[in-house]
């Protein structure tokens, strides 16, 4: 079987001669090289989706946005019991970034608070998008909605 693969993968080119040739090039995609996920590594998958400069969306984002890096800093600290696994398993359906990344950056996007409820936040696998909601100024709070959105979630059977 495994000469099987091997000369169906040399059907392209001699792909595989060239793999055993620089090995070590060829590792991370042929071995699970993932260390625990860093903050900097987590926060760098992501992009940002705020409304224009100056609206008052845009200010209760960054507020969000600053609670959002204080609830990172408890999860690296290991004062959550939330980890940047959860986090990205809620946001993409991965457990881990592909080693030749994700098709398309997964991002963050804020959705208004309507007076008098709680909406906790969600995620679209499909958009890869995780969505919080504007204003969050308290990073318990924060952290409560995430750890209660994860926790409480279906998810995919990872978490």
């Amino acid at each position: 079987m495994i000469l099987q693969f091997t000369d169906g993968i040399n059907t392209f080119g001699k792909l595989w001669d060239l793999v055993k040739e620089n090995w070590i090039a060829f590792l991370p995609l042929f071995t699970n090289m993932q260390e625990g996920m860093t903050k900097a590594v987590f926060k760098a998958i992501f992009s940002y989706n705020y409304s224009p400069q100056g609206t008052n969306h845009r200010e209760a984002e960054e507020e969000t946005i600053y609670s959002w890096e204080l609830v990172l800093n408890m999860i690296e600290d290991k004062e959550s019991d939330l980890n940047f696994e959860e986090l990205l398993i809620f946001t993409t359906g991965a457990d881990e970034v592909p080693a030749l990344g994700f098709p398309i950056k997964p991002c963050i996007d804020f959705y208004q608070q309507e007076a008098g409820n709680r909406r906790l936040p969600y995620a679209s696998t499909c958009m890869m998008c995780l969505y919080l909601p504007r204003g969050v100024s308290e990073e318990e709070e924060l952290h409560k909605l995430l750890s209660q959105a994860i926790r409480e979630s279906f998810g995919f059977g990872k978490a």
